[in-house]
């Protein structure tokens, strides 16, 4: 294989990577929406008109997902919003909501012994943001460890990926997958299997139990598309040093 094919197969392996990078960033963005707070009427609307049959891919879990959201938004009504609405209070804010255990959208609550906000994995993951010099808003006066936070912090990190690849720098955009990947295994497989299961037993509507299930689906299966980016990143890193 001469010079040019080889440059050539790299400029490709980094542009399909960069594609890649970009679906799961938009993807962690809309997971983030999700949770953050209750949904506007126009985002409800916006999800009403998406085609769901062509988002699932192969992931049964993302599928069913899907299909249980699809089948809530296709009989949008006038008080979609507000049912909605409520339903987020009473599943992530514990509104009116007199379960021993609700989906409190924060890792301390699913990690530490006593089920408290501000724990370690708060500690840990304000750690993890400060040595990217990424912080969340502070008026919003809400702990670091929020799932909507962590979904954003790995969608920056991807963005930077990106840029690494793009300027040519591939060593360092190996390292930055690296945080990606530690922060995926410490602070998202280790808790979300625990937010899924505790959505799917208090929310009220097909639409959070659909979107707990996409959650679990796309956060595991990101898991391999990690691995091989590491993998491909490490070889376009070699590649370019011995070019």
């Amino acid at each position: 294989m001469d010079a040019n094919q080889t440059n050539a197969e790299r400029n490709e392996l980094a542009s399909q990577l960069v594609e890649v990078n970009r679906g799961r960033a938009n993807f962690y963005r809309m997971l983030a929406q999700l949770y953050f707070k209750e949904l506007t009427a126009e985002q409800v609307k916006h999800l009403a008109g998406l085609d769901f049959s062509a988002m699932s891919g192969d992931d049964e879990t993302i599928a069913a997902g899907y299909a249980e959201m699809h089948r809530y938004l296709r009989r949008v009504h006038g008080g979609a919003r507000q049912e909605l609405a409520c339903d987020y209070a009473h599943t992530f804010l514990a509104a009116g909501n007199y379960e021993t255990f609700a989906a409190t959208p924060y890792e301390s609550v699913f990690t530490s012994e006593m089920g408290l906000l501000m724990q370690e994995a708060r500690d840990e993951v304000y750690k993890t943001f400060c040595s990217q010099h990424i912080q969340p808003d502070e008026s919003l006066h809400l702990p670091e460890d929020h799932i909507s936070f962590e979904f954003e912090f790995i969608a920056t990190m991807l963005e930077r990926t990106n840029d690494a690849i793009l300027d040519g720098a591939y060593g360092h955009a190996r390292e930055l997958a690296q945080v990606v990947s530690d922060f995926h295994r410490d602070h998202q497989l280790n808790w979300i299997d625990d937010l899924c299961d505790a959505i799917d037993d208090v929310a009220q509507t097909r639409f959070y139990k659909g979107a707990a299930k996409v959650t679990r689906g796309f956060v595991h299966a990101d898991t391999d598309v990690i691995a091989d980016e590491l993998d491909v990143l490490a070889e376009l890193a070699d590649a370019s040093v011995a070019a």
